[in-house]
């Protein structure tokens, strides 16, 4: 099932907010920077169990798995009984997690953005080939200034013009209906201001 990329790009953007204040516990070498990070890959591993994307899910779990190791006194790359130094080798650990968890999280973002801007695009064309060929004016426009609105009017261009209804189920292949729509609104906001 394909999830609302809206949605997407707003949780992960919260997680990212969430995420750098952790990051500045780290760089501050706070003493609430362990506890605010286990709470944080946590919450990451149950967003991505709930999302159903198991293989983030595991990459954040390897992250947990590799602090818990270091904390029983075990060093993760040579599987030997730290002696001394236990605090410092977890320190560079957490070091690589952080790492690690920003490259996930940059990645699921530049994914779900690039489905939007990709989106936008799209549709800006359309529109304005709409505009241009006299389909749409300008009061038109001003009219449609709700989702609602946008969404009764798109289905309606939908059943009554074959090539938009094309243009349509490409967007459908990366977005859900309710992204067309705020992506419309987005569209025709600046095309009215």
């Amino acid at each position: 099932m394909k999830e609302f990329i809206h949605n997407k790009v707003k949780v992960i953007d919260e997680l990212f907010t969430e995420f750098n204040q952790v990051q500045g516990l780290y760089a501050d070498r706070s003493f609430d920077f362990e506890y605010r990070f286990t709470v944080f890959l946590n919450k990451l591993s149950d967003y991505f169990k709930k999302s159903g994307d198991s293989a983030k899910e595991s990459e954040v779990f390897r992250v947990i798995n590799l602090l818990q190791t270091v904390k029983r006194g075990f060093n993760p790359s040579k599987l030997e009984k730290i002696n001394s130094g236990k605090r410092e080798l977890w320190w560079g650990f957490s070091y690589n997690g952080i790492e690690s968890i920003d490259s996930l999280l940059q990645e699921i973002y530049r994914k779900e953005t690039a489905k939007l801007e990709e989106g936008e695009e799209i549709l800006n064309n359309l529109i304005l080939s709409l505009y241009q060929q006299g389909f749409l004016t300008d009061q038109m426009l001003k009219d449609l200034d709700s989702v609602p609105k946008i969404e009764a009017s798109w289905n309606l261009l939908l059943s009554q013009n074959g090539s938009i209804s094309v243009i349509n189920k490409k967007l459908m292949t990366k977005l859900i209906a309710e992204d067309i729509y705020l992506l419309l609104e987005k569209i025709i906001a600046k095309i009215t201001a």
